[in-house]
């Protein structure tokens, strides 16, 4: 059975997360939310597994951290190499300190970018100026918006995202 997700939508209709199937699942059993639509799948003998739900109760939408991950870092840099600008499938891809944690460089937004494999051993513990290595651009913490953006809540899922959710997000899938 493949993963399922459930896109979750506030009391105004308003795209919230993506979460898991069983997760959408239990948010309507406990009268938390409704189903808008269904996958195919049964969840038990009576019961599909949401595609879509509203929630019962209005959430306030509010400014929130997303910390600097791996995938949060290759997502704001589009799993592009910071040094050799060449764009690389996530499993060559590395994160590599700006300034070298043996130098006191810490794991933040403006610290950290993707690098693939071969930049990240040339670097090694070096600065990009001691190494002689250019950054494509310089590394800032996003803007929240660009976490509540259909394109990221889009990326969460993958290729596999269903197409009843494109009226919901305003994009289309096809």
């Amino acid at each position: 059975m493949n993963k399922l997700y459930t896109l979750k939508l506030d009391a105004s209709w308003q795209p919230i997360e993506v979460v898991d199937g069983f997760k959408g699942f239990s948010l309507v059993f406990s009268g938390r939310a409704q189903v808008v639509e269904n996958h195919s799948q049964l969840a038990c003998a009576l019961f599909y597994f949401p595609s879509v739900v509203v929630l019962n109760s209005y959430i306030r939408k509010r400014h929130f951290k997303v910390s600097p991950t791996r995938n949060t870092i290759f997502y704001r840099d589009r799993y592009v190499c910071q040094y050799c600008h060449r764009r690389h499938k996530k499993s060559k891809l590395t994160l590599d300190h700006v300034t070298p944690k043996s130098r006191g460089g810490e794991k933040s937004w403006t610290n950290l970018v993707t690098s693939c494999s071969t930049c990240n051993q040339k670097k090694a513990n070096k600065t990009p100026y001691e190494a002689n290595m250019t950054l494509l651009r310089k590394p800032a913490p996003p803007k929240n918006s660009y976490w509540n953006s259909p394109e990221w809540l889009l990326s969460r899922v993958g290729i596999n995202t269903p197409k009843e959710w494109g009226k919901f997000l305003g994009v289309s899938n096809e």
